[in-house]
């Protein structure tokens, strides 16, 4: 038994989708638990009666999903969040546009921290989780529709949230390729997951990217930001199966008074802009003090800003992309960083 129990949590792991039913001898309470924890969904004594078979099927079906149409279910979209500097903002557009996207189109929505290390989407929504993706990760070998509720945090505006750990050593146990199945399991089960990515172009971040079906790129009008998204654009348009046409540039807390036109982004980046936000960070300050997203306020510019660009997404509304003058600073910020090759411009 044991090394049938070593063979399966194998093969678990190597096949997170499959769920294995064993067939021997009566187990001891201990030896059957053991089985359990390795990934057996149901364990059936020798001989084995065909009506006993096929029960423990439908149980296993019913447990995974497939018997409520899962399997056949057409996977979801991931729509990763991403800023290379902390402070602009991609957490407030993730968690806001995951809530409109699931009010918008009633589809099921998942919103993702993996921001490991200091996520903060639970905060943004008032959530006190019990569960977070360690534990998810800790647990992937036996993972189906069931258990993986029971890690999940439903908010009360109608989506669903898999938060970071509170302590940050956690992301450590973490490995990209484990990313990677993660995603491809959570699609088949959510229409919509949206991620809010760590601040960094982390190895886990990557693998993000590789599974997203967009990479929204959020930030600031400011030199700092847009010199750092200027230096991993051409890593992320080599990575990505469709190069720059997966990523959304998102300026976000826009002023038409910046220095930095949108025309100066565009042309410094060699990307359009796909959505500019407004600037109201006070409300955006009381919108996660109080945990509530901001687009439930029906009074702020910002969270008006935010359900027509959760439109834009949903393909409800056309996107925008607001255009100003070619200005000075342009060539400061080329002028920040070693000269690009063309290879690196669209």
């Amino acid at each position: 038994p044991t090394l049938g129990t070593k063979l399966v949590q194998f093969l678990a792991d190597s096949n997170p989708g499959q769920r294995f039913i064993a067939v021997g001898p009566l187990l001891s309470p201990e030896l059957l638990m053991a089985a359990m924890r390795a990934g057996v969904s149901d364990f059936l004594q020798k001989p084995v009666d065909p009506n006993e078979l096929s029960a423990a099927l439908d149980r296993v079906a019913q447990k995974v999903g497939w018997a409520s149409g899962v399997k056949n279910r057409q996977p979801g979209l991931i729509y990763s969040f991403f800023s290379p500097k902390g402070g602009s903002g991609s957490t407030t557009v993730a968690t806001n546009t995951a809530v409109m996207l699931q009010r918008l189109t009633g589809k099921r929505t998942l919103l993702l921290d993996l921001d490991l290390e200091l996520g903060e989407a639970a905060l943004f929504l008032g959530v006190q989780a019990r569960f977070n993706f360690i534990d998810l990760v800790q647990n992937f070998h036996r993972m189906d529709a069931g258990l993986l509720q029971s890690y999940i945090e439903k908010h009360e505006s109608g989506i669903e949230l898999l938060s970071a750990p509170y302590h940050p050593e956690k992301a450590e146990i973490v490995s990209a390729d484990q990313i990677r199945r993660i995603l491809q399991f959570l699609r088949q089960h959510y229409d919509y997951i949206v991620v809010d990515t760590s601040k960094s172009f982390s190895p886990d971040t990557l693998a993000t990217f590789e599974q997203s079906d967009l990479v929204f790129l959020v930030s600031n009008a400011d030199l700092p930001s847009l010199r750092n998204i200027q230096r991993g654009l051409p890593m992320m348009k080599r990575m990505l199966v469709k190069g720059q046409d997966q990523v959304r540039l998102v300026v976000n807390r826009y002023n038409p008074r910046d220095a930095i036109s949108i025309d100066d982004i565009q042309k410094a980046l060699g990307i359009p802009v796909y959505w500019t936000l407004s600037n109201d960070y006070e409300a955006v300050v009381r919108s996660v003090n109080s945990g509530k997203p901001i687009v439930l306020d029906g009074t702020s510019r910002y969270g008006k800003d935010l359900k027509a660009f959760a439109a834009g997404v949903a393909g409800l509304q056309a996107t925008r992309s607001n255009g100003r003058g070619f200005g000075k600073l342009l060539s400061r910020f080329r002028g920040a960083g070693k000269t690009s090759k063309k290879g690196d411009q669209p």
